[in-house]
This record gives C-alpha cells, sequence and structure tokens, in this order.
C-alpha cells in the first residue's frame, strides 16, 4: 500500500491511519486479507479533545505523531487490544455502520462511540513510540510532498502560491510543481482547491458562517469564486448543498452539539459589539481561553482576537467601498471606540490605511462598471 508515495507492506495485524490530506494507493495484492475499516470526522475529534476535561490546559493532539507513523505493526497483545474495541464498535453500531438508524441506537450512543474511537487513538500512539517495526527510512523527495501537503492545508487563509512555497521550503517553485504532479497527481492549484473545498463541508452544514466569511476563513478570492469553484466540483452550489444536507439528524445533532460551531456562530452574530471579548465567549461556552483559542486555531487558524478584527476589518471594507460614512463612524459601526485602534488594526490587516483602502479599491471596477460610495445606512448583522 502507498501513502502519500510511500509504500508499506500490509500483513496480518497491521493498523493503518489515514489523515483527511493522505493520498493512498493499494498497489499490489499478493493474499486474500480480512480488514475492519473504521471512519470518523477528523475535525470532530480534535475539537472533542480540545473540550475534554484537562486541568494542565496542555495542547492535545492524537495526530501529531500518527502523521508522520501512519502505519502500525501490532505484537499480539496489541492487536487483542484494538480488536476489543472493534468489536464493540460493532456491536453498538451494527454490521453496516456507515449510515446506522439514530433513532434505535442505545442512550448515549455519541458518548460511547466517541469515547472509544479516542482510546483507540490513544492506543495507537502509546504502540508507535514502543514498535520497533515501523518504517524508518522516507524517501525524501516523498517526505517533502507530505510536508507540502500538510503546509497548504494549515495555512489555506493565507496567500499560498509556488512562489511562496518555494521560500517556505527552498526548492524552485517547478520542482514544487512536478513533485505535486508525480506524486499525487494533482496540479498546485487543483490540489489546493481540493483541500479547499474538503474544509468548507463542514463550515457550511455545522454552522450558520456566510458563504462570503467561509470564502474568505479558506482563501477563496471573494464568495463568487467560493461558488464557482464548489459548484464545478460538488455539482451544486454551497446554498444547495447546505440546504439538502444541513436537515439530516445526524448533522443536526453534531451542530446543536458540538462547542466549536457554537463559538463560531456566536461570534459571527456579535463580533460587531464592543462589548465581545475572549473571556466572556470561553466563560458562555466552558471552555478556557487556551481551549477556545485552539478550537480557533485549529478551524478558522486564527486565536479569538485575531478573528474577530479579521471579521470587523472584513465588514469595514465593505462599508469603505460601499458607503461615503466618515471612516471616524466606521471605526464604531464595527466596534471599535477609537479610530486610532481602528486604523491601527485596519492597517495591519490589509497593509494600508483605511483612507488609502477606500481610494484604491473604490475605483476598481467590477462587472465592468465603476463601483461608487453611496449614502446607504450600513446593514448591522
Amino acid at each position: 500500500m502507498s501513502i502519500n508515495g510511500i509504500d508499506y507492506q500490509i500483513v496480518s495485524d497491521t493498523l493503518v491511519a489515514i489523515m483527511p490530506w493522505d493520498i493512498s494507493v493499494i498497489k499490489e495484492v499478493k493474499d486474500s486479507i480480512t480488514f475492519q475499516k473504521v471512519v470518523y470526522n477528523f475535525d470532530f475529534i480534535n475539537g472533542y479533545l480540545r473540550t475534554i476535561y484537562n486541568p494542565k490546559n496542555t495542547l492535545i493532539d492524537l495526530h501529531e505523531k500518527i502523521k508522520d507513523n501512519p502505519v502500525l505493526y501490532c505484537n499480539d497483545e496489541q492487536a487483542e487490544s484494538f480488536r476489543i474495541y472493534f468489536l464493540q464498535l460493532q456491536q453498538e453500531l451494527g454490521e453496516e455502520s456507515l449510515n446506522p438508524d439514530y433513532t434505535k441506537l442505545p442512550v448515549l450512543s455519541d458518548s460511547y462511540v466517541t469515547s472509544m474511537l479516542v482510546a483507540i487513538l490513544v492506543l495507537f500512539n502509546r504502540y508507535i513510540q514502543k514498535s520497533k517495526k515501523n518504517v524508518d527510512a522516507v524517501d525524501s523527495e516523498l517526505d517533502l510532498t507530505n510536508q507540502i501537503l500538510k503546509y497548504i492545508s494549515t495555512h489555506l487563509q493565507t496567500k499560498i502560491t509556488l512562489e511562496k512555497l518555494s521560500k517556505v521550503f527552498y526548492i524552485s517553485e517547478s520542482t514544487i510543481a512536478k513533485y505535486l504532479q508525480e506524486n499525487i497527481g494533482h496540479s498546485f492549484s487543483e490540489m489546493l482547491n481540493e483541500i479547499r473545498i474538503s474544509k468548507s463541508y463542514d463550515l457550511l452544514l455545522y454552522s450558520d458562517l456566510s458563504l462570503n466569511t467561509i470564502a474568505q476563513i479558506l482563501g477563496f478570492t471573494d464568495a463568487s469564486h467560493f461558488i464557482k469553484t464548489f459548484t464545478t466540483k460538488v455539482g451544486a452550489t454551497p446554498n444547495e448543498y447546505r440546504k439538502n444536507y444541513q436537515s439530516n439528524e445526524d448533522i443536526l445533532k453534531r451542530k446543536e452539539n458540538e462547542v466549536i460551531y457554537k463559538v463560531l456562530n456566536y461570534i459571527d452574530n456579535n463580533y460587531l459589539s464592543d462589548k465581545i471579548s475572549g473571556a466572556t465567549v470561553a466563560r458562555k461556552f466552558g471552555v478556557s481561553m487556551i481551549e477556545l483559542n485552539h478550537m480557533l486555531v485549529f478551524q478558522v487558524e486564527k486565536t479569538f482576537d485575531d478573528y474577530v478584527d479579521w471579521l470587523r476589518v472584513s465588514r469595514a471594507s465593505d462599508l469603505l467601498i460601499t458607503t461615503d460614512l466618515a471612516i471616524t463612524d466606521i471605526a464604531i459601526e464595527v466596534g471599535y471606540n477609537t479610530t486610532k485602534t481602528f486604523t491601527r488594526i485596519f492597517t495591519n490587516i490589509r497593509r494600508m490605511t483605511p483612507g488609502a483602502f477606500r481610494k484604491t479599491v473604490s475605483l476598481q471596477r467590477k462587472n465592468g462598471e465603476i463601483i461608487k460610495p453611496t449614502k446607504e445606512k450600513p446593514y448591522r448583522n
């Protein structure tokens, strides 16, 4: 079996962990083998780990070692430990559990299943450290491809280009493009869009964020760019996808229970208020500031303060272009008490002052027409 271009031999009592960005291919089959497959939501488990009891406020990431050691060769005792959990999962969810009937599941089944998934990941981590049979040598070119994929997955909001990757990894743009094409079968732009669209599914289903906000979180130019790319890939618009799947009982249950999506929706509805703060949001949802920032960094690649500033500056940018409100009024409208604070934060994010932004962008053409300020009152979410 090949994972990100690295070959592994799969024998009895082998566990294989595939991350969301991994490319896996079964290259050759010599003998028949019976296997059990457990598919879980990577984002959900990471979010769960950030909200469980953690008195020392340590950063828990059970996937970190697994990313670098995806194949575990178990001894008899280790294999038996995993078999027990796999059997329990099967008994809880049924033989074919891809689409279980949630109305017939036992009480607190979600919590029970989640605890078993975490237990499996904990054991995987422990056994990786003890195992001496894991593959040690990795071809440098294939390892580089994996590093590039991880970098793209965790830096979607930044303007990722071949030129930037070239500077980060100290190799030429043509070499990076060649690595991606040869090892995963996609061009750089195709791979970037694949990763962005994959991350958009959860934001569409489990949050009420606008398409414009989701587009910015994922690094698209604007909502139109996101909609066009999503529709081409999925065969439905983001709104159609959201409408068709958000009514699913499992989706509604997760949306109702998972803290990170409650937090995102709350921030989206209140970021314009000058009363909102990380401390009040953390208290409201029963998490520490460290946990709140961990969740947000994982989901939107920003801490609480940075995310709120980013949302406010995005709203202010719209107001600067579409209204003739004074900059002082816009600063107050988006939640800042002083123009000085607003100007400093705006300049830090947009790399120009609000006045320079208005002058530069308002003259650009949109849909063949010059954008002109209006005297409309701004719309507050």
